[in-house]
């Protein structure tokens, strides 16, 4: 009787004999052996990774950088936060970038990695002020800073080991291999850096409105916001009357006419300055049913307004936006100040509203520009809190402007509104506090981004997105994040981060720097070795007399600034201080959030300081999501954790993921199901290793080096052509970042290329076979298994290290360097090969599947001379003769074959399977036919002669 044996991922037929004598042929098979184990518990699992990345993945880094060739590849590593554990974000950004230089290495290239952190800022001073139970950082900033400071040293430290775990390769024992934004050679870089703006023009100090947060007490850029979609605002009519008419206007003395504005924050009403309208636009003069009052709405707006507020009118006129150019009105807050002005302005369209603006230029981008070219001054009535100060009138003075604010402004306006109701929208909030911004005019500074954004938008032209499929849109949305930026705000009223190291005259507000001031101030922080001084010391301990000589300033009544840098620009001047003489990244690689935030300031400080981009091209990762599709929060209870992943999974488990999933979606699935995939892919792939290991034996076993091509039989030299394909193929996906395609490529070559095709149809030979049939087979799967961990490496260096122990105990793989022969590759013996296959499906087809193939006599009927001629270079015998002993037998896995031609041209080939009865096969190769059980084939018994 027959038993079925699966060895790995082949599987043969043997003959289970009741005789004794079949023994003695089991030491004459050529098995697989290896000590490499099919599988490890978890626990010698974590001990192998962690033995991994203290001694080979510790060395690895720098052993590439000593080895490899120039010139560098250069991945400038976006910083993280150092404000806590790490989460599943993480691991998808540290491991594509992992991924990214594995494969560079692997290449033969020098990689340039340099991994930062992000020390500053409001997500770290937020909880450093927790645990004084301050509320602001301004009360004591030392004790502030010294908490935030360690805070952020303890989370890089948790983080650093973490991202090691995973096999991240750095010099992570180098300090000089890492950056901190918190570090003295840090600080003095981004202050050279911030000196040479300031010198250029192209940064400076002045009263604009910024997104400001009352609850965080400081400034905000817009990639410090998320959006409440579900924000209720007043939705509000307001009328305003004009105290000059149009010229082109007639109207009865006993009637007032009202410039109708349409709001959704009436507590900006207080500090309206102006009316804006667009002298492109036609209005229309309402009278409503109930009065005799006139009211000014754009012309296309009017429908829009009587559907709102269910008011009646009609239209008593229509005049065009040019008529409204000289108009004043009075504003209803303040009766007996001046007429306020009506300005023309592009801003302003008939898309909603009334088509006619309320303009506070406090408190809006568009309406400040408007008014600062009206050379209007800018009337500011909140503040820093949120409240309305002392300029407010008594009534509002004190109150909050998101809370009793509205309410107040609209009581005190209830004539002149004329109609309210309420508006569900998206409003932003602090993005670390959850509470509403505003927009509020402050003093602050500022880079001029209008005189950058024709530069780099021309740098965004040359830069390659990834991955290609998302590119053209990719480009679009950070060149339009780029143009409509009006200007960038990089100072905060904070304690934690880089003090903007500047004096004022405090008598005329007066900016007092320059290099010799900064070079003063940089010294002092390489002497103290950090820059808290700049809050503890006073004017008189920070800048020498000397160095105001160039300032027609007293010194008594110089004051030191407070304001500290925008971590954005923190983070946006890395590349200054990692990226030396010049040099441009070859690749940024972070999340699609970036393209407002460090994507967009690296381009700007770099066009800025250097007049390029600092990056060649960009690679953009989405999110992380429960299989629900839900952002993971700890609200929610959806977080999974990376270390509880690793824990259950193994680390390169996690790294299958993330090449499996990070590179396909915006939003990156986390379920148990994928990771429960991922292991169980990696597994298999585990097994074929431990099988190419078992064959193979160890490195200098005996000469395997690969024979010349002719001497080859097919099928090794069709792996070794496939062979080709695939690395080739690999490096390409490698190469556009199309992870998720290698792995599905590398599966693939496995089950199909390896497992099913080769390995299985060459087990006879290589178990049975002649000593030159062995040698050859394990010289051809060698190379496979060469290429094969070379392509594995840069997803799961854990497994191939530690297949490659058992091959090679006195190197490393990331030691190697492998590249197939171009000589390999051979089309016509994949056609021979492939056609051959085509017959075996057939044969499939129509064969008894529940009896061994060795059974079967096979007869090929060709009516296509191409099939028959290729068919025949693996069945050289006479061609009408039976012969149990050509490739073809061995590839279709049968006793013998008949080849014939036939006359049937409508038919490219036929397959007719007759079952061999009343016979045997060799006790020692389970293939070819014998007269009994006691004997053996001829082939085994020439092997067992040689083995003698």
């Amino acid at each position: 009787m027959f038993r079925y044996v699966r060895f790995f991922n082949t599987r043969f037929y043997s003959i289970k004999h009741a005789t004794k004598d079949t023994v003695k042929y089991t030491a004459t098979v050529n098995l697989p052996k290896t000590r490499f184990p099919s599988r490890l518990s978890a626990t010698k699992r974590t001990e192998l990774e962690r033995t991994l990345v203290e001694t080979t993945f510790a060395k690895a880094y720098n052993y590439q950088f000593e080895h490899n060739k120039e010139p560098q590849y250069i991945l400038h590593d976006g910083p993280p936060y150092a404000n806590g554990d790490l989460h599943m974000g993480h691991a998808v950004n540290k491991i594509l970038k992992d991924i990214t230089i594995r494969h560079q290495i692997m290449k033969g290239r020098k990689v340039h990695y340099k991994p930062g952190w992000d020390c500053h800022g409001l997500p770290i001073e937020l909880k450093a002020l927790a645990s004084t139970g301050k509320k602001t950082g301004t009360d004591d900033p030392i004790v502030v800073r010294q908490k935030s400071r360690q805070f952020a040293m303890d989370a890089i430290g948790r983080q650093k080991e973490e991202f090691r775990s995973w096999g991240i390769l750095s010099n992570w024992h180098d300090n000089d291999g890492l950056y901190y934004t918190f570090n003295p050679d840090f600080i003095c870089n981004q202050l050279h850096l911030f000196q040479k703006l300031y010198e250029k023009g192209l940064v400076y100090r002045d009263l604009k409105p910024v997104y400001w947060s009352p609850s965080s007490k400081t400034a905000l850029a817009e990639a410090e916001l998320e959006y409440d979609n579900n924000f209720i605002s007043p939705s509000v009519y307001v009328r305003f009357p004009l105290d000059k008419l149009p010229q082109s206007l007639q109207v009865e003395d006993s009637r007032n006419v009202y410039a109708l504005i349409w709001t959704t924050t009436p507590w900006t009403l207080p500090s309206n300055q102006a009316i804006c309208f667009n002298c492109n636009l036609k209005y229309s003069l309402l009278k409503f049913k109930s009065s005799d009052d006139l009211y000014l709405v754009a012309s296309n707006l009017v429908e829009d307004f009587v559907k709102t507020s269910n008011i009646e009118c009609e239209i008593k006129g229509n005049i065009e936006g040019t008529d409204l150019d000289g108009c004043t009105y009075k504003h209803p807050l303040y009766p007996e100040q001046s007429s306020l002005p009506f300005f023309n302005a592009t801003h302003v369209q008939d898309s909603k509203g009334t088509g006619l603006v309320h303009t506070a230029p406090a408190h809006g981008p568009d309406d400040f520009l408007v008014c600062l070219d009206k050379k209007v001054a800018v009337k500011s009535l909140v503040d820093e809190e949120g409240l309305y100060n002392k300029n407010a009138p008594i009534y509002l003075q004190g109150k909050s402007v998101l809370k009793e604010g509205n309410s107040i402004v609209m009581e005190h306006l209830k004539n002149d509104i004329v109609y309210a109701d309420k508006l569900t929208h998206s409003y932003p909030l602090d993005w670390r506090t959850k509470e509403p911004i505003i927009l509020r005019a402050s003093e602050q500074w500022f880079i001029n981004t209008s005189l950058l954004k024709d530069k780099a938008v021309k740098e965004i032209e040359n830069v390659k997105i990834y991955p290609r499929v998302n590119a053209d849109a990719s480009k679009s949305t950070l060149t339009k994040q780029v143009i409509k930026r009006p200007y960038w705000c990089i100072s905060r009223q904070r304690s934690w981060g880089v003090p903007i190291p500047v004096f004022y005259d405090k008598n005329t507000g007066k900016v007092i720097c320059d290099k010799d001031i900064l070079n003063h101030v940089c010294n002092m922080v390489s002497k103290e070795g950090n820059i808290d001084f700049w809050w503890s010391k006073s004017v008189a301990e920070l800048l020498p007399k000397s160095l105001l000589k160039n300032f027609n300033v007293e010194f008594d009544d110089v004051v030191k600034g407070l304001d500290i840098f925008d971590i954005w620009f923190d983070s946006g001047s890395t590349w200054s201080r990692v990226l030396k003489d010049k040099q441009i990244a070859d690749l940024y690689l972070e999340g699609y959030d970036q393209f407002t935030g460090w994507f967009q300031s690296s381009l700007l400080t770099s066009v800025a300081a250097r007049n390029c981009a600092p990056y060649k091209s960009i690679f953009v990762h989405g999110f992380t999501v429960d299989e629900k599709g839900h952002k993971m929060s700890k609200s929610l209870g959806n977080v999974i954790s990376p270390k509880d992943i690793t824990k259950k999974y193994g680390v390169d488990a996690l790294r299958w993921w993330v090449a499996s999933h990070g590179t396909q979606h915006m939003a990156i699935t986390v379920s148990d199901k994928l990771l429960q995939q991922a292991a169980e892919s990696l597994a298999k792939i585990r097994l074929t290793l431990r099988y190419l290991n078992g064959v193979i034996g160890t490195r200098g076993d005996k000469n395997k080096a690969v024979a010349d091509l002719k001497e080859l039989k097919f099928l090794n030299q069709y792996l070794l052509s496939k062979l080709v394909d695939f690395e080739k193929e690999v490096n390409s996906l490698y190469e556009s970042h199309e992870y998720n395609r290698a792995v599905a490529h590398i599966q693939n070559f496995v089950a199909n290329q390896i497992s099913a095709i080769y390995v299985h149809l060459i087990k006879d030979r290589l178990y049975c076979g002649t000593r030159e049939e062995i040698e050859r087979v394990g010289s051809t799967l060698e190379q496979c298994y060469f290429i094969l961990n070379k392509t594995l490496w840069p997803i799961a260096p854990f497994l191939v290290e530690e297949s490659w122990s058992y091959y090679d105990t006195n190197t490393h793989f990331h030691q190697q360097s492998f590249v197939c022969d171009d000589k390999w590759k051979n089309v016509s013996s994949e056609k021979i090969v492939d056609t051959a296959l085509e017959v075996k499906r057939l044969l499939n087809q129509k064969a008894d599947s529940s009896k061994p193939s060795w059974f079967m006599a096979v007869t090929i009927k060709c009516g296509n001379d191409r099939i028959f001629n290729l068919l025949q270079h693996l069945h050289t015998e006479v061609v009408d003769a039976d012969d149990t002993n050509t490739e073809l037998c061995e590839i279709l896995q049968v006793q013998s074959v008949k080849l014939l031609k036939t006359n049937n041209l409508n038919m490219d080939f036929d397959v007719e399977v007759q079952e061999i009865k009343e016979s045997t096969l060799c006790p020692r190769c389970r293939r070819y036919a014998v007269p009994s059980e006691s004997d053996i084939c001829q082939r085994c018994s020439n092997v067992l002669k040689n083995q003698k």
